[in-house]
This record gives structure tokens, C-alpha cells and sequence, in this order.
């Protein structure tokens, strides 16, 4: 459990504890339940530079500001500092589902990103295979081109923290106005070749020249399907 401890003149008590890498991939998950960093500082009684102080390890925060983003975040600083039991909700975290459709086709429009709803993953879990639980996001595919890998109608989970490629991974990439789910496959010309898995739909090679127009948004670590 974190410590406080209370100093001549202080009102608020001090957070005594760890604000280390897990610690804050916790507290971004609650920010992005309250939705701004505008309004997580109006929470907290401090600007919203001071709470991406936070957030970013370049300051350690106020017990009384944590508590109340944690409140109206509807999560506990038990968990928010590792301490919940596991396999109770404090070790899921909560990921958003995209307003937007990933095309596993010929491309889809980009549209907004506003979260449908938010799908229950076990953080641990997320960890040991290496994924970001503050970064990753959920998309609704459509189309058949990754069949059959992934189907129309799948949902993929995507990191997007991770903007590198590695040979023959599965990514969403944006090229121009279209988001994309294909496969990379890396040339030795230093060209692009998406890759579908459904034989029906040939690949498309984008040359080296190119390839820096080729936007990477994640890559799929995980995908669904009901049945």
C-alpha cells in the first residue's frame, strides 16, 4: 500500500511510493478514462502540463491530485500502484474500440477516432507478450484480404506504440486517406510489399523511394472473432 506522510503546513499528504514505468503505464490508463489531459488537471487542481509531467516521469505527483483523477476514473490507487490482488479489475485494463474500420481490401477512409466502448484485457497478461497496455487499441476489421488469417467482422488488437517494421508482421498502415491491414514483407531493395494473405488479392509493392509516404499505426499483436 503507498505511505503517507503528512509535513508542517501541508494540507494535502505526500504519495509515497514507486512512480516507475509500470506505475505510470497504470496512471495513463486512467487518463485516458477521464478523455483529456485539460480535464484530468481541472480533477486534480493543477495544469494539464503538470499532470503530462506526471504522466511522463518528469515529476512525481500530489497524493490529493491522483486520488481524485483515480476517483472519477473509477479505478483505486491500489491498483493504480500494483497493490490490488490479481485477477481482480484492477489487473485488467480497459481498451478502447476505435470508431474506425481497419479494410483488410481494398482500402477504407480514415474517419474520426472516437471509442464505441472499451473491452476488458488482463494487464498482466498484455505484459508478458510484450504489448504496451497504455498503447494498444482496438479495431473492427472489414474485408476479406487477410483471410484466412483474419476475417471481415474480426476485431484486431493493435499497438500502437510500435511504428518500426519487422519482416512479415501484420500492421495497420495508413497510405494516404486509406487504413490498411496487410502484411510487410521488406525487399532487399528497400522497397514495401504488402503482402494479403488471401491468395485472391495480389501483393503491392511500394518502391524504397515511396516508402517514407507508408505510415505505420500500429502492429496487430492479437485479433477475435465470435463464432
Amino acid at each position: 500500500m503507498p505511505r503517507s506522510s503528512t509535513k508542517s503546513g501541508s494540507v494535502v499528504p505526500g504519495f509515497d511510493f514507486y512512480w516507475d514505468d509500470a506505475t505510470r503505464d497504470r496512471f495513463k490508463v486512467m487518463l485516458e478514462r477521464i478523455g483529456s489531459l485539460v480535464r484530468a488537471g481541472e480533477i486534480a487542481g493543477v495544469s494539464d502540463e503538470q499532470v503530462a509531467r506526471w504522466r511522463d516521469g518528469k515529476a512525481k505527483p500530489n497524493f490529493g491530485g491522483v486520488a481524485a483523477i483515480a476517483m472519477n476514473a473509477g479505478m483505486s490507487l491500489d491498483w493504480l500502484t500494483g497493490n490490488e490482488p490479481s485477477g481482480g479489475t484492477g489487473d485488467l485494463t480497459m481498451i478502447e474500440r476505435l470508431d474506425i474500420e481497419a479494410s483488410a481490401g481494398n482500402g477504407a477512409l480514415v474517419d474520426n477516432e472516437q471509442a464505441l466502448d472499451f473491452v476488458a484485457f488482463q494487464t498482466r497478461w498484455l505484459r508478458r507478450k510484450g504489448i504496451n497496455p497504455a498503447a494498444v487499441r482496438l479495431l473492427n476489421i472489414r474485408g476479406d484480404s487477410m483471410e484466412p488469417t483474419i476475417r471481415d467482422g474480426d476485431i484486431a488488437l493493435v499497438d500502437t506504440s510500435i511504428d518500426d517494421i519487422i519482416d512479415n508482421a501484420i500492421y495497420v498502415l495508413v497510405v494516404g486517406n486509406r487504413l490498411l491491414i496487410k502484411r510487410i514483407h521488406i525487399l532487399m531493395s528497400g522497397a514495401l510489399r504488402l503482402i494479403s494473405d488471401n491468395a485472391l488479392y495480389p501483393h503491392e509493392d511500394v518502391p524504397a523511394s515511396e516508402a517514407e509516404f507508408v505510415r505505420v499505426s500500429g502492429r496487430v499483436v492479437w485479433f477475435g472473432r465470435s463464432i
